[in-house]
Order: C-alpha cells, then sequence, then structure tokens
C-alpha cells in the first residue's frame, strides 16, 4: 500500500498567464493498493469509477510504459476544492502517474513525471508545481518536452487565499480570454513576468506588488467572480500588498510577508464573507511525495 501527497497550486500568478504556477500548502492525500476489482473511497458517488481521473492517470501511464492496467483500491482524501482555480485536478492526474509507477516497480525521476504529466493534463502550467514544488515558470518547445524553471519562494510570504463557494471551470474562463493581443500589451507582460520571479525569490512584495499588473486575463475574468472587487478592497485596505485570481478562479490570493496581518486580515475575510473558506498559505518546497504504507 503508498500514499501519495500532492500540493495544491496557484497557476498564472496574476501577470504569467499559463506560464506561471505554484505548489502551496494545501494538499491532496491518495492511498493506493492493489485489490481484485476498482474500487474507490473519499470521493462524491458520481466519481467512484473508471472516468475519475485519478484511475484515468493511473491507466495512462501504464499504458505509457506498455503495462496492462489492473485494479486497485484507491482512497480520496483532499483539502483541494474542485473548480476553484486550485490545481485540483493536477493533484489526482500526479497521484494517478505516481501511483503506477510505484505499483509497477517503475522509477522515474521528477522531469518524467512532469512528461508524463502535461500529456495527460494538456499544460504543465499547474502539474509542473505541483510535481517539483516552489514557483516554476514552464514552456514547451514545438516538438520539444516541457522546459520548467524552478524558484525558490521566500519562506517570509504569506498567502492569504479566499475560496468562493461557487466554482469557475476552466473551460468557461478560458472564452473570456481575447486570442488576440496589441503588441503594447505583450511588452507590459513581459518584463512584469521576471518581476514577480524576482520578487517571490527575495520575498520583496512592492516588488511583486508593481509586477501584478496582468492585461491578458485577469480584466476578463473578473467579471467571473462577483465578490472579486469586494474581495480585493477588503485585502489590500487590511494591509495585504496585492492581490490575484489563482488559475481561472474562483479563488483568489492576496500576499503579504507580515503573519500578524495576515492573521487579522483573515479574520476580516471571515467576519466579511462568511460563505467563503479563508486560508493563510505558504509555498509548499517539496513537491508530490510518496509514502510506502
Amino acid at each position: 500500500m503508498i500514499k501519495i501527497t500532492v500540493p495544491a497550486t496557484s497557476a498564472n500568478l496574476g501577470i504569467g498567464y499559463d506560464t506561471l504556477g505554484m505548489a502551496v500548502s494545501l494538499y491532496s492525500h491518495f492511498t493506493f493498493d492493489r485489490a481484485e476489482r476498482l474500487t474507490i473511497t473519499g470521493c462524491p458517488e458520481e466519481f467512484r469509477n473508471e472516468d475519475n481521473l485519478v484511475y484515468v492517470s493511473f491507466v495512462d501511464a501504464l499504458r505509457e510504459w506498455d503495462e496492462e492496467p489492473f485494479p486497485v483500491s484507491i482512497d480520496i482524501q483532499t483539502e483541494v476544492p474542485v473548480a476553484r482555480g486550485l490545481g485540483s485536478s493536477s493533484t489526482c492526474v500526479v497521484a494517478g502517474i505516481m501511483a503506477a509507477a510505484a505499483l509497477t516497480g517503475h522509477t522515474v525521476d521528477r522531469a518524467e513525471l512532469v512528461r508524463i504529466a502535461t500529456a495527460v493534463e494538456g499544460h504543465p502550467d499547474n502539474v509542473a508545481p505541483a510535481i517539483l514544488g516552489g514557483a516554476v515558470c514552464s514552456f514547451t518547445p514545438e516538438g520539444d518536452l516541457p522546459r520548467c524553471l524552478r524558484y525558490e519562494v521566500s519562506d517570509r510570504l504569506r498567502f492569504i487565499t479566499i475560496i468562493p463557494p461557487y466554482e469557475v471551470h476552466t473551460s468557461e474562463a478560458r472564452k473570456v480570454v481575447p486570442q488576440q493581443i496589441p503588441l503594447s500589451s505583450a511588452v507590459w507582460q513581459m518584463g512584469r513576468i521576471a518581476g514577480m520571479t524576482r520578487g517571490l525569490e527575495t520575498g520583496d512584495t512592492d516588488l511583486i506588488a508593481a509586477a501584478n499588473d496582468d492585461r491578458l486575463q485577469e480584466p476578463y475574468r473578473r467579471p467571473l467572480i462577483p465578490d472579486y472587487d469586494a474581495i480585493r478592497r477588503t485585502c489590500l485596505a487590511g494591509g495585504a500588498k496585492t492581490l490575484w485570481i489563482s488559475g481561472s478562479g474562483s479563488t483568489l490570493m492576496a500576499v503579504t510577508d507580515d503573519t500578524i496581518v495576515a492573521k487579522f486580515l483573515q479574520v476580516r475575510l471571515q467576519e466579511s464573507f462568511p460563505g467563503c473558506a479563508t486560508h493563510i498559505l505558504t509555498c509548499d518546497t517539496e513537491g508530490a511525495q510518496i509514502e510506502y504504507l
């Protein structure tokens, strides 16, 4: 029996549309064992079948290595909400692939995990930080494997995470993003991506705030999150330096380097938005982990 723990992720980090992502200290835990028939527990009834993304990823990885699929028992215990912009699907994909390797005796490094997970998920912005930990800038050269640049994130930073009680599906969020942009917008983004990664490394919240001014996707996705403006005002008035949409939403993340500010702000958010879940998170530096039970 094995247990796999995968961190949640925040994709885009405001300015890095489809390129930046960061692992955070919210986790999904998956337990696997060989079994006589497929059984899945810990998730809603409609997902306890062969279409479960964890099992689909498990089977896809086995076929990658020319292994025949076999039944397993899977238990899922997760802190990561579905369709909220925290990489819940990536945790499932990564866990399925790692379990397939472990239960068949394959040794895979993290680069191989990223390659297979990207093939399953379709893009590396969430799976790469989930596997590698830290903040990651990912891109895939034409006809080549994903390239991942990993950045350490200052342990001074705290990410106040606000999770509204409604979903924003990635497919809907992508529809509102323009497919063509002016050259000036591309130039605007490029310098700020460098500023964001440097700010995260050094813990410079003023630099993070200056860099976090997206023109590609956030202006178009904000209307999909009814509480966006009110939460943003509350966070900035409460001492946070800046705020971004996590992935395609609906989760929002505010940034501070002061733990007292983070705790006071969490209380204020809980009072003002009682329907939202709030967490004070740090960057997860380890990425996905496996344990033999």
